[in-house]
């Protein structure tokens, strides 16, 4: 672990801030009352990102996008799981989806795992360098500053409909 501390000492958008300034290469792990997140960063660029949270799957992002039906959705997440492959690789080989469409999900379902992280108020926070994401076909080159800017925006419209604002 090369960076730890409590959140609430620094805030959210401030220890991302921190990583992408230094450029920093590896794993950024929150822990919160809102759950667990894990962010990726190349060279100070957000690749990737998750939460242990209940989230949209990629899959259901394309539903609500319209570029897919359920049914489709369903019949790739059957022959994902007969190949042991992933359903956006299924889809596009298929010609159902293309891969700009499949990384236009992608990035929207990583915006919103940065949105939920940006609400974090008190917790811990680690960081692990030349650490990178298992597993993950696709990472992006995703504008960390407009993430936190909309974050932030979100959040306070959020708390200036909260009834004790």
């Amino acid at each position: 672990m090369d960076l730890r501390g409590r959140i609430e000492l620094f805030g959210v958008a401030n220890i991302f801030q921190l990583i992408s300034q230094a450029e920093g290469t590896g794993k950024l792990v929150m822990e919160g009352e809102s759950g667990r997140g894990r962010v990726y960063f190349h060279e100070g660029r957000l690749v990737y990102a998750r939460t242990d949270a209940s989230m949209e799957r990629v899959g259901d992002v394309l539903v609500r996008q319209g570029i897919l039906e359920a049914a489709q959705l369903e019949g790739a997440r059957i022959q994902a799981e007969c190949k042991d492959t992933r359903i956006g690789t299924v889809l596009v080989e298929s010609g159902s989806l293309t891969r700009e469409q499949l990384v236009g999900a992608i990035q929207e379902q990583i915006s919103e795992v940065v949105y939920r992280l940006v609400t974090i108020e008190r917790g811990s926070f680690a960081f692990y360098s030349q650490i990178y994401p298992e597993n993950e076909d696709i990472l992006l080159d995703v504008s960390l500053e407009f993430l936190l800017i909309e974050g932030l925006r979100k959040l306070d419209e959020f708390n200036a409909l909260r009834p004790d604002a």
